[in-house]
């Protein structure tokens, strides 16, 4: 998706500040009001308690770097690098890996990306079995890790993109295989495994199961009827990723006062996904898109200015 929109553009000259700030500014916003939202939560769910003082210290204190979407030092009391958002520390490595994108770009031919998409499923590969499973990354004794599982995952999917010819355009041949396709990878994430086998059983996952579907993915596209509901949950795909953790923290509180509440199973765990998504539509709606359209008309304008003062001082 990501080469889709950029590669193009890249081509045509945009330069490195701009796709960058171009990605802060479609992650950030969101980041921006999960973390403040698990921060209220944790806040809210510590008032009263014996140590709320010092725990509330630690969250406040913790805040202070995740405010600038940077991750929060070990010294300040947890091993995560997000401990206010967990989810965020993949945020962190996309966007590196986004920097190094733009940054080789004009030497990134195909061969040179198979290359480098070699290299990261080594890295890759070597991670996972080093530690035995491959969510490695989200912690600061793994923090390592994760340059391996972000740099293959989306130079896998450039290369998906190369190999299918750089489509121009979004139109595929319509089939209804792209339903049960969508469906492949989620309901392989189930496969049992023993932790002897995890390693092995994610490692094929990752570097046997991901690319093929990918490109059968990127070469067609579901029937008319299903193209507004799959665009619709596409796109609340990054805000249900990076809102759910306050929900979580709270039903985490909640099921340990009362834990009666567990005997509901799963009609918690049901509700909980009906709030997120709901949440995610009315956020995407109603803050993220006009928030993120504003800041793009803003730099539009400005880069407008800019190219006008230019040509009036070269005129």
């Amino acid at each position: 998706m990501l080469a889709f929109a950029y590669e193009p553009k890249f081509a045509a000259g945009m330069r490195v500040g701009e796709f960058m700030l171009h990605r802060v500014v479609r992650l950030f916003p969101l980041y921006l009001l999960g973390t403040l939202l698990v921060y209220a939560t944790l806040m809210l769910c510590t008032f009263g308690d014996a140590d709320s003082t010092g725990r509330e210290t630690a969250y406040t204190l913790q805040l202070i770097p995740q405010l600038f979407m940077l991750p929060a030092p070990p010294q300040l009391g947890s091993p995560d690098l997000y401990p206010l958002n967990a989810p965020a520390w993949t945020l962190v490595f996309e966007l590196f890996v986004n920097l190094i994108y733009v940054l080789i770009f004009r030497w990134l031919t195909t061969p040179v990306l198979i290359g480098v998409v070699m290299a990261a499923a080594g890295l890759l590969t070597y991670n996972v079995l080093t530690m035995g499973a491959i969510d490695g990354g989200s912690q600061w004794p793994s923090w390592w890790a994760g340059f391996g599982r972000s740099g293959f995952a989306f130079f896998a999917g450039v290369l998906c993109y190369r190999l299918v010819g750089s489509p121009k355009t979004a139109d595929r041949p319509k089939s209804v295989w792209a339903i049960p396709l969508l469906l492949t990878l989620p309901i392989v994430c189930f496969i049992p495994a023993s932790p002897e086998m995890r390693p092995f059983i994610d490692l094929f996952l990752a570097l046997g199961l991901l690319m093929p579907p990918l490109i059968c993915a990127q070469s067609i596209a579901p029937p008319d009827k299903y193209t507004g509901i799959l665009v619709l949950f596409g796109r609340l795909s990054y805000a249900i990723y990076i809102l759910h953790q306050f929900l979580r923290e709270a039903m985490g509180r909640i099921l340990w006062k009362w834990t009666i509440l567990q005997d509901i199973a799963p009609l918690g765990g049901l509700i909980s996904l009906v709030v997120i998504v709901a949440l995610s539509y009315c956020v995407e709606k109603y803050y993220d898109k006009p928030l993120r359209r504003w800041f793009v008309a803003t730099l539009k304008e400005r880069a407008a200015r800019k190219k006008a003062a230019t040509a009036a001082v070269a005129g």
